[in-house]
């Protein structure tokens, strides 16, 4: 079963009945690539619940399309009706897309009082992009930087039992909003989440910050991982078993799981050579070739004035690979997944 079909089998049980386990994790770190502007509020202490919020989304039915984003309304519509989701409540939605960042968050109250704070993953923007591969040479980036500032701002002097987590580059953000919390909100975390998200570098990976919190980061990434294996990250991670192969694995609607956990399983050997010597290879170049591979990449995009994927034609994508012709062979093949996972998405 996936998420979907662990929602609809656990419909009619709320979080005091069946506790929260990671696989709801999951399913919570999905709901900020949905754009609730207008919807959810921004830091006006008013609160909707999940159920009136899905009912607003239904009005604009052709905005969320595509594999990830339509399984993800599709899914929210499910919960909408569950005595486990249903009456959740959701505040302080913030979407910020501008030239610096691609950004979002939701905070999420559920039927026990417990608090899950979830960070979107990269979404069709290409700035959100050009922020992942910045992570390679840059920290902390902006949206990095406004995963603490969100985080100390989303809660209460009496909140309690902190969950803080996301999906892709949200499961990043997370981590990096536990970094930044302050001392008293600190104490309050339960888990830190990062569902097949991007690692750190070696500085901050061995940071006495980072140490403080390890114990509490929960990892999880499907056997073939390929975002999950960037950078340095915790080696004490969950394999899960997903459908499909290669990036598609990064799409959280398959990985696999049944009535109380996500079914284990092992790392694929080329996942487990990227988690080497891609984070080697980043290693052995200086900041300015990253900062080059990085504007070079981007640039085709730049020079065409495309912000976001939906705009890119076919004959920029042709133009995108025949730039990558200096690079070896693992890394070409391994930016031309980047590509199809970004029209994915």
């Amino acid at each position: 079963m996936n998420i979907i079909d662990y929602i609809k089998l656990h419909k009619d049980e709320d979080f005091k009945t069946f506790p929260f386990t990671d696989v709801d994790n999951l399913i919570f770190a999905c709901i900020p690539y949905i754009d609730f502007t207008g919807i959810v509020p921004a830091f006006k202490k008013n609160k909707i619940t999940l159920y009136n919020a899905v009912l607003e989304i239904n009005k604009n039915k052709t905005k969320y399309q595509g594999l990830f984003v339509g399984n993800t309304f599709k899914m929210l519509n499910i919960m909408k009706d569950t005595k486990r989701y249903g009456d959740a409540l959701l505040y302080n939605y913030m979407k910020v897309v501008n030239e610096e960042m691609q950004f979002g968050a939701i905070t999420i109250k559920l039927n026990d009082k417990s608090i899950y704070i979830a960070y979107a993953g990269t979404d069709t923007s290409i700035i959100g992009w050009e922020e992942d591969f910045k992570m390679a040479y840059l920290y902390p980036g902006v949206s990095q930087k406004y995963a603490g500032i969100y985080f100390n701002k989303a809660l209460g002097l009496f909140t309690k039992n902190i969950r803080v987590g996301g999906h892709s580059k949200g499961g990043n953000l997370a981590i990096c909003a536990a970094l930044s919390a302050k001392s008293f909100y600190k104490r309050k975390i339960i888990a830190i989440y990062n569902n097949d998200g991007p690692g750190f570098l070696k500085a901050q990976i061995n940071s006495k910050n980072y140490i403080k919190i390890k114990n509490k980061i929960k990892m999880f990434v499907p056997e073939q991982s390929i975002i999950g294996m960037i950078l340095y990250h915790s080696k004490d991670y969950e394999v899960v078993k997903a459908k499909s192969f290669s990036i598609l694995q990064h799409d959280a609607f398959n990985w696999r799981c049944n009535s109380k956990e996500f079914i284990k399983s092992k790392l694929n050997k080329r996942s487990k050579n990227l988690e080497y010597k891609l984070t080697e290879k980043l290693e052995q170049l200086s900041n300015e070739e990253k900062l080059k591979l990085v504007n070079d990449l981007f640039k085709i995009f730049r020079n065409n004035n495309i912000k976001d994927t939906k705009d890119i034609k076919i004959g920029s994508i042709f133009k995108l690979i025949k730039s990558f012709k200096k690079l070896d062979k693992e890394t070409k093949r391994l930016l031309i997944e980047f590509i199809l996972i970004i029209f994915i998405k």
